[in-house]
């Protein structure tokens, strides 16, 4: 017996260090032999995907196919994925943490060697205890009456099952009910129809994403078509912006230098319409450039493993992608899970990681999804980077290049960190950039949204 579990444990174990890996990429090793401690303490690598949304590249890599999303029924499944009820019971309780329970999980993560000043340093330092709690929680590995009293111990505050089951059902109905009508209605908005920035604000808010049509200035893309091919024809340049570290499955990416005529929000992809989108998203905090890059899909290239960009909450980082040629299906445009993505708010927290859970458990959207069959050059899309998306393969034969836009809001850009295994001469350029476009308003000392259309 003593061998079994030895076995096991050693699987578990490899397990953990796979996924910590991908969590960790792009990120420097800072505390990740204590964060693998701390990952087996309380929850070992349902924990790590929990936090990181990491999924399994070889998994997508082995798949060797192009998703192609069924027509979703017309209502929701009868049956709830498996272990829905666990997870948001999990999740219910966690949102209920008592100042000693957090002091325990501050406890443990400082032990881990995070420390609070630099939460980006590695994604195990940046979650909340509501985070660390669910996931420990959905590991199934945790007695979590022991380790977190407080919300889980006899005293804590019970879920009765019928209430669980209703609770259930509501949260799965609404998140299928959004993500369906999401990938029915699809997402694009002309950019010059009437109402194009009501239209656009309400679909990013609801789904979680937006594709916006002719909204980059023809002509200003053409500008920045010719230096994007300058700057490739600038061997040495090109080759210090270079990463090829942070991304996976044959992309990769070049950062832009900050001189013309990437110089303005404009030109990244940011039109006004683009600009009062933002502004309105994120809800009156300010908000700024993360980074900015060309990332090229080669061809071939595989799926990658279905994942967000950001480990956190929505609201918090955006993604503005610019087609730079026609995106064909076979190209490997992005496929979406609308709806998906941890909500701040602690009444609608629990629902929102429940979801997460059972889409990072199926390892697939659970709930309807779909991928652009084309996409025309100069199409923006803006998606929340908590959402669950991947690139699909590319084998039609040519490069996909996309101008790739971050945006964060307030500090959220140096908490996350994104750069820190970027190459210097990027890293330089990049704080150029959020010198020049970063808060209140990428630049802008003050903007007041007006209808476009």
């Amino acid at each position: 017996m003593g061998g079994k579990r030895n076995a096991e444990r050693q699987g578990s174990s490899q397990e953990e260090k796979a996924v910590l890996a991908e969590a960790s990429s792009g990120r420097s090793p800072v505390a990740i032999g204590a964060a693998l401690a701390l990952a087996a303490a309380i929850g070992v690598a349902a924990f790590l995907r929990f936090v990181s949304g990491s999924g399994s590249r070889a998994q997508a890599a082995e798949a060797g196919h192009v998703v192609t999303p069924s027509a979703p029924p017309a209502s929701p499944p009868a049956v709830l994925p498996a272990s829905f009820e666990s997870d948001l019971a999990c999740a219910v309780r966690c949102s209920r943490l008592t100042d000693s329970d957090r002091q325990v999980i501050a406890t443990a993560l400082k032990q881990a060697g995070c420390d609070p000043k630099t939460p980006g340093k590695h994604v195990l330092c940046a979650t909340t205890p509501e985070q660390v709690c669910a996931g420990s929680c959905g590991s199934g590995k945790q007695d979590m009456a022991s380790w977190l009293p407080g919300a889980f111990g006899l005293g804590s505050a019970q879920i009765a099952e019928k209430e669980l089951q209703s609770m259930a059902r509501q949260a799965h109905d609404e998140y299928w009910t959004c993500a369906e009508r999401c990938s029915r209605e699809r997402v694009m908005v002309d950019a010059h129809e009437a109402g194009a920035e009501d239209r656009a604000v309400e679909t990013l808010q609801r789904c979680g994403v937006v594709q916006l049509a002719r909204s980059f200035d023809g002509r200003l893309l053409e500008k920045v078509q010719a230096g994007i091919d300058e700057l490739a024809s600038k061997k040495k340049l090109h080759n210090k912006l270079l990463d090829q570290k942070q991304l996976h499955t044959g992309r990769s990416q070049v950062y832009l230098p900050f001189s013309e005529p990437f110089k303005t929000r404009q030109a990244l992809g940011v039109s006004d319409l683009v600009h009062a989108v933002l502004e309105r998203y994120f809800a009156g905090r300010e908000f700024g450039i993360d980074h900015v890059s060309v990332l090229t899909s080669d061809s071939p290239c595989g799926n990658q493993s279905l994942h967000p960009d950001i480990h956190y909450f929505k609201g918090l980082a955006v993604s503005v992608h610019t087609a730079l040629l026609d995106v064909t299906r076979d190209m490997g445009p992005t496929y979406f899970c609308p709806c998906t993505g941890e909500k701040m708010s602690k009444e609608e927290w629990p629902s929102s990681a429940a979801v997460k859970m059972a889409t990072l458990k199926e390892k697939a959207c659970f709930g309807p999804s779909f991928a652009p069959s084309f996409i025309p050059r100069g199409t923006v899309t803006i998606y929340d980077g908590a959402m669950f998306h991947m690139g699909l393969e590319n084998l039609s034969g040519r490069k996909r290049p996309v101008l790739k836009l971050e945006v964060g809001a307030e500090d959220y850009p140096e908490i996350r960190n994104y750069i820190q295994m970027a190459p210097e001469t990027a890293k330089r350029h990049v704080n150029k950039y959020r010198i020049a476009l970063g808060p209140p308003r990428m630049g802008d000392p003050f903007h007041t949204s007006a209808p476009h259309g």
